[in-house]
């Protein structure tokens, strides 16, 4: 018998789709970064030691040191083994390649150590990815060893710049080659085959021996006796290093021991996916009927603590399992269940205060004549995170008490987030002023809430339109209200220009690109001076906006739109082009100086960024030098990898590179080792005011003396009179842009500008 669709939390809509969705990310692996986590904090709370059957013997740092020229030789190689041999050791596994080695002259003696070890010795055979390319390239031990000397494979699986998983078979080539791990576990596979290694084991527990100490007889022969020994290098010139999941960086012959002893418990075992999330269906979907509703949330953390106590105990048992397809099952249910109970206790009453909600508000017939009244208590979510116990409660209280001498007898609805709002009868519009102004005053005294005596503050909306409905007359007054909060006046009025701002807003990719095409937006260019001589230096080029209709936009208006619309990079790319364009212009006409562009540096994760740009200077035959990029100060760098790729690329084409907006950020001193600028621009903020304030004065000499330390050159903006002028030349301030110097202009005036008055010309 089927279930009704009443009975169950959420309808078998979204059970269906809950269902559909967590099977996809477990079909594609979507959720394998909970596991991943999952697993490094494992890897970080790693406390298993291991057996100490396997030990390390380095070649260190110290070794390298203590060796001719750091140059470890094939005696000393021959030594190491002999030494190996000489203490009894089980085996010994060479975790080197020898093949640019062969021709030194005591390669020789290197070679018959080995081949008097017989089979207790393992040679390596490296498989190594070709930088910046896809291919793989195999380095077998030389022939030189003989046709009997063992190999076997120290291949490793990375994934997301970490190892995971290691083989146990591994094909090169066209050869099935055993690894280090499996042959010191005794393990094998006819055919390629890798296994999950365990974190949890101690990486400080693994026995490490100083090539050196083995060498001088400092190792014992007890040490290495009957023990499988791995001689892998550990000094950072040979770069041998791996990142474990939750553990530091590690030379690569740790990760052998890691596998080996993962090996040897056992055989690791992969269940995937499927069985945790058919697991998690079969406990929550019992709580979705009627009779275990109550149970859901019990239910649900039960379910998530069992996935991932489940996980780690599986683990220690070489068992894998893949819990991120179930867990996205329960976040997804919970959000269906969450949102379903709150829609439904939302339906008509605040919880909190008993009032009508917002929803009732807008179920009234058409508002008509009627004013609507927003109120907001600012910063209402801090308030209700300092008072303890139930006081937000009764802070609601005292704040829907002051309300309601306003409301007059009109039903006051309170909403979750500290608003409420109420209807003002037409004949009491006149009266509306003089209420929010009483209502003002009397929130100028605090509530007390117990012990406490809380401040709180509280802005009014208004909307006294007749069009439209009730939920957008409503929306509208709350617009007011956030207006209200933000100009700091107690209310504010829903004008048509909101609406007009807010309709520009929605539809500014459009506008935008209406604009590029028009040719409304354009670039204009502001000359920089090299103070001490007065000499034209560089220009920068600036984005404008003159609209139709609104008039000039200012430009951190439609900027900071663009950066939200995702619009910044084909404003950048358009403002790049004219400025390349005016560039070779310039020096087509013998007027070498710099060209300076704006590039906001959340585009620095743009991977074809420096390509186009190469494409833009190659067009216009402009030297890349010509050319500096002004990343602002004040952004945050969000992709780091990428964005230090992008920043090399960038000097490495001889593209110059300065920091905007130098002072106003949040971070300076990171962005100055982020970014290794060739110039340091001065917020025009600093330089403005350092004649009356002491303290941007040392801020702009302070940052002028570090800009010289780095090699840098120091731009001031803003330079507004001669005096200011007069004092960043004492400061020893190379470059300067500002009014005084030259207002951003047309290229056609910047040209006219520049040309030689005409007695000066030869006929």
């Amino acid at each position: 018998m089927p279930i009704p669709v009443k009975s169950l939390i959420i309808s078998w809509r979204s059970i269906g789709l809950s269902l559909l969705i967590a099977f996809a990310v477990g079909i594609t692996a979507a959720g394998e970064v909970a596991d991943r986590v999952l697993d490094a904090v494992v890897g970080r709370l790693a406390s298993r030691p291991v057996s100490g059957e396997v030990v390390i013997v380095a070649l260190d740092e110290r070794t390298m040191a203590q060796s001719p020229n750091r140059n470890f030789t094939m005696t000393q190689y021959a030594n190491v083994v002999e030494a190996v041999d000489k203490a009894g050791a089980k085996r010994l596994f060479i975790d080197f390649y020898f093949d640019r080695r062969e021709n030194d002259h005591d390669f020789p003696r290197f070679v018959n150590a080995v081949k008097n070890m017989g089979d207790r010795i393992v040679l390596a055979v490296s498989t190594r990815q070709v930088p910046g390319r896809e291919d793989k390239v195999t380095t077998f031990p030389s022939t030189k060893f003989g046709p009997d000397v063992r190999v076997a494979s120290i291949a490793v699986e990375s994934e997301f710049w970490q190892v995971w998983r290691a083989p146990i078979a591994y094909r090169a080539e066209g050869q099935l080659l055993t690894t280090f791990a499996a042959i010191i576990a005794g393990k094998s596979s006819a055919t390629p085959k890798s296994f999950r290694l365990d974190l949890s084991y101690d990486t400080r527990t693994i026995t490490e021996y100083s090539a050196a100490d083995v060498l001088s007889g400092k190792v014992a022969a007890s040490d290495l006796a009957g023990k499988d020994v791995i001689f892998a290098p550990t000094a950072p010139s040979f770069q041998d290093y791996f990142y474990l999941p939750g553990h530091d960086r590690i030379p690569g012959g740790f990760i052998h021991v890691i596998a080996a002893e993962t090996l040897k418990r056992g055989d690791p075992v992969d269940i995937g996916w499927l069985p945790p999330l058919l697991v998690t269906i079969a406990l929550t979907g019992l709580t979705l009927l009627p009779r275990f509703q109550r149970a859901f949330l019990p239910m649900v953390v039960g379910t998530t603590i069992l996935l991932i106590g489940g996980k780690v105990v599986l683990g220690t048992m070489l068992v894998t399992s893949w819990i991120g397809a179930a867990l996205f099952f329960i976040a997804i249910i919970a959000t269906s269940v969450s949102r379903t109970r709150r829609r439904s206790s939302a339906q008509r009453e605040n919880p909190v205060s008993g009032l009508p909600n917002f929803e009732a508000l807008r179920s009234l017939p058409p508002f008509g004549s009627a004013t609507v009244i927003a109120a907001k208590v600012v910063n209402f979510e801090d308030l209700a995170a300092f008072i303890p116990g139930d006081g937000i409660g009764r802070l609601v209280e005292q704040v829907t008490r002051r309300l309601q001498l306003a409301a007059q007898g009109t039903i006051l609805h309170h909403d979750l987030d500290g608003t409420f709002a109420w209807l003002v009868p037409y004949y009491q519009h006149s009266q509306i002023e003089g209420q929010l102004a009483g209502l003002g005053a009397l929130f100028n005294a605090p509530l007390t809430i117990g012990d406490l005596r809380v401040d709180v503050a509280i802005a009014f909306g208004v909307n006294d339109e007749f069009e439209g409905s009730n939920a957008q007359r409503l929306a509208a007054a709350l617009v007011a209200a956030e207006r209200a909060i933000r100009t700091r006046a107690l209310w504010t009025k829903y004008t048509p220009r909101q609406k007009d701002d807010a309709g520009w807003q929605l539809s500014f990719h459009s506008q935008l690109e209406d604009a590029l095409t028009s040719g409304d937006i354009w670039v204009a260019f502001q000359p920089q001076y090299q103070i001490a001589t007065r000499q034209l230096v560089g220009v920068e080029a600036l984005a404008r906006w003159t609209h139709p209709t609104r008039g000039p936009i200012p430009p951190d208006e439609f900027i900071i739109q663009a950066e939200k619309s995702q619009d910044i990079y084909r404003l950048t790319l358009f403002v790049m082009d004219q400025a390349i364009r005016s560039a070779a212009q310039l020096r087509e006409r013998g007027v070498h100086i710099n060209m300076s562009v704006n590039l906001s540096a959340t585009l620095l994760d743009h991977g074809d960024l420096v390509g186009t740009i190469r494409v833009m200077l190659t067009a216009h035959h402009l030297p890349p030098e010509t050319l500096t990029i002004e990343i602002t100060e004040t952004a945050q760098i969000e992709n780091s990898r990428q964005a230090r790729q992008t920043l090399a690329q960038l000097r490495r084409t001889g593209i110059r590179l300065s920091i905007d907006d130098y002072g106003t950020g949040q971070s300076n001193l990171e962005y100055l080792t982020e970014i290794e600028a060739d110039e340091i621009k001065i917020d025009k903020r600093f330089v403005s005011t350092m004649r009356d304030s002491q303290r941007n004065r040392e801020v702009v000499k302070s940052t002028i003396d570090l800009a010289h330390r780095l090699g840098a050159v120091a731009v001031a903006e803003g330079i507004e009179d001669a005096e200011t002028m007069a004092l960043l030349a004492s400061l020893g301030c190379d470059v300067g842009q500002g009014y005084h110097l030259g207002k951003p202009q047309l290229f056609s005036d910047l040209m006219a500008a520049l040309a030689p008055p005409p007695h000066s010309r030869t006929a």
